[in-house]
Parts: C-alpha cells; sequence; structure tokens
C-alpha cells in the first residue's frame, strides 16, 4: 500500500520524467518552422516540401509521445493502488473494475457511498473514505486530461497525409502552407501541455468569448478529413461557429472544455462510422455550436450518424464509451451537465450546458 507522501512522490517522479522529454519534443516541433530546412529548390526553379524533414521528426516526435504516453499510465497504476487500498479497507475492492479507470465518476460514489452507509460504516469515516476517493478521481481526470492532450499533437495523422501526396502536391503552394499551418495548430496544443504538465493544479481562467476555439476546431476539421478506422480511411466534413462574445467574463477550465469537444467529436466520428457500416456510403459530417441563453452556455456537437436508442448504455463503465464518460467526468469538475439525444433518422447530438450564473 501506498502511503500518502510515496503516493504524492511517485507521481511526481513520472510528472517530472515528462517534463524533461517534453524539453526535446518542443525542440523537434520548432524544427518543423525552421524555414531554411523547410523546402528545397528542384531544378525547374520550383520549391519542394522536404518531405524526409517531416518523417524524421515524426518518428523522433511520436517516441516522446510514447514515452511520455508510458509515464502518465504509470501515474494511473498509482492512482488505481491507492483506490484500492483505501477500498479494501472497506471490503469494497471485488465491487467494481478498476482496470481501466474508465467509469462515471459520479455514480461510483454515489454507490460507494450507499454501500458505506449500508454497511454501518460511521460518518467520520465514510466521509473522510469519500473524500480521498473523489480527490483521487480528480487526478485521475487531470492525468486523463493529459493523455488527451498527448494524442492531440501526436503527429502521425499528419505524417500519413504527407506520405500519400504525390511529387505535384508537394510543390503546391497552398498545399505546402496548409500543412505547416496543420503543425502550427498542432504545436498550440504542446504549449497548452506543456502549462498543464508544469501546473498540475491549474484551474478556471476568465474568458469573455470562445474564440479560443477556433485553433481547435481547425485541427480537428484537418484530423477528422484524414480520419482512419480499421485501416480504412473516411472522409468527415466538420463545420464549426464559435463567433459569440460573453457580456460578462466567466471563470472556466479551457483545458476541460477543449476535451468535452475533442470527446464529442471523436465519438461522433464513430457514430457516421457506425451508420456508414450498417447503412452503406454516407455524406458524413459533425456541426460544432455555441449556443448563449440567459444563464447557460451550450456546447452543442451534433452528427448525421448513427441513432442510438438506449442512450443510457452509453454512460456505463465501458471502454468503448470512453469518449462520453471522461466527458461527463470533466462535466462534473466544471459543474456542468452532458446531455445526449438521438435524432430520429438524423443522427446524434452531444450537448454540455455550463451555468454563467
Amino acid at each position: 500500500m501506498y502511503s500518502l507522501n510515496n503516493y504524492n512522490k511517485s507521481i511526481s517522479y513520472n510528472i517530472n520524467e515528462i517534463v524533461l522529454i517534453l524539453k526535446d519534443l518542443t525542440r523537434l516541433y520548432t524544427k518543423l518552422f525552421n524555414f531554411e530546412e523547410l523546402f528545397s529548390s528542384e531544378s525547374n526553379g520550383k520549391t519542394r516540401l522536404n518531405r524526409q524533414l517531416f518523417h524524421d521528426k515524426h518518428e523522433s516526435i511520436h517516441s516522446d509521445v510514447s514515452e511520455m504516453n508510458i509515464y502518465l499510465t504509470e501515474a494511473l497504476n498509482v492512482i488505481r493502488e491507492e483506490i484500492i487500498a483505501i477500498l479494501e479497507k472497506y471490503d469494497e475492492k471485488e465491487k467494481v473494475d478498476l482496470h481501466t479507470l474508465v467509469f462515471d465518476d459520479k455514480n461510483f460514489l454515489d454507490i460507494l457511498r450507499m454501500n458505506l452507509t449500508t454497511h454501518g460504516v460511521d460518518l467520520k469515516s465514510k466521509n473522510k473514505c469519500l473524500l480521498d476517493i473523489k480527490n483521487l478521481l480528480f487526478l485521475k481526470n487531470k492525468i486523463f486530461n493529459l493523455k488527451y492532450l498527448l494524442n492531440m499533437i501526436d503527429t502521425t495523422i499528419l505524417d500519413k497525409y504527407i506520405t500519400k501526396l504525390g511529387v505535384e502536391d508537394l510543390v503546391n503552394s497552398s498545399m505546402i502552407f496548409e500543412i505547416i499551418d496543420s503543425y502550427g495548430l498542432q504545436y498550440e496544443e504542446v504549449k497548452r501541455f506543456s502549462l498543464l504538465v508544469n501546473n498540475l493544479d491549474y484551474y478556471d481562467e476568465k474568458i469573455t468569448s470562445l474564440y479560443f476555439l477556433n485553433p481547435l476546431l481547425e485541427l480537428h476539421k484537418r484530423r477528422v478529413d484524414n480520419f482512419t478506422y480499421a485501416k480504412v480511411r473516411y472522409k468527415i466534413f466538420l463545420n464549426y461557429d464559435c463567433d459569440i462574445t460573453l457580456n460578462k467574463g466567466i471563470l472556466i477550465n479551457k483545458s476541460y472544455l477543449e476535451n468535452i469537444i475533442s470527446s464529442f467529436i471523436e465519438q461522433s466520428c464513430m457514430d457516421l462510422i457506425k451508420k456508414e457500416l450498417k447503412k452503406g456510403k454516407i455524406q458524413k459530417e459533425i456541426d460544432v455550436a455555441i449556443v448563449k441563453n440567459k444563464r447557460s452556455l451550450q456546447v452543442i456537437v451534433r452528427n448525421n450518424g448513427f441513432d442510438v436508442k438506449n442512450i443510457y448504455k452509453l454512460f456505463l463503465s465501458d471502454v468503448d464509451n470512453k469518449y462520453i464518460l471522461e466527458a461527463k467526468n470533466l462535466a462534473n469538475m466544471m459543474n456542468g451537465t452532458i446531455d445526449i439525444i438521438p435524432i430520429e433518422n438524423e443522427g446524434m447530438q452531444y450537448i454540455l450546458t455550463l451555468k454563467t450564473r
């Protein structure tokens, strides 16, 4: 069993190792914007994108991302063992599956609270148990959030795209600068990852608009255009509108909000694939909209994918539902709610509602 002191040391060790690797990752990314190395001149005077440079840097970036992911997994293992150690005190260990740590946190705590009450655990011990578990679940979600950001800064999708380009594509100026811009959008996520790794207790920021979501959604627009599942590439269209300002600023955890939107988009991609596998080729579309009401802010992600009749199943502890479960847990940490609405013969709609008052 980990003592609290050892537990903190174990988490800190893994985070510190990530900080060291991150320095190399940042250096690799900045190399991708060195214009002296980015291009090579053709004999006919044309300028070609140096594809080999991107391939070489991708291999190194992917290696760094994979190594950091291992350290985050180790941090999750520490959290899992600590949760198990607490549950063992009250004979609750065998009643839950903690293998993936992907479950509905609120439901988990509600059931634990009920079980502790049923077993006659005194109030002081029960409250301490619930508080300790809650804190561990919060930390678990922070680590999962870092894992999400790692996925966003992995260059695999962009590298596969560059690999498929023909010689003429590599001298197409508009295509060249779109590629460079895509890596620039990912670099913004690298900076976000660096900020959070160096400050796990990072909380809310005051925002007066939702424009900060545009770079993330533009990156997703390019990612889903090359979405691959089971080695099959699917072309998905993403539309978004975040042109909204707030009369009064609100405090919000921008990273959690970005993660939730990303989870909705990833889930929507799976919805679209399910529908295509069931009904044949379809025009696959995802729409992201922000709606400001008098007392709340809503983020709505809608797709024309598979109509899931039993919405409750999406909240069951199942790794196949990881996007929804992780989004729900982050929404709880933001005092928000998530609603899922099947639209008959039209698709699915995922809604995050945040109170602004």
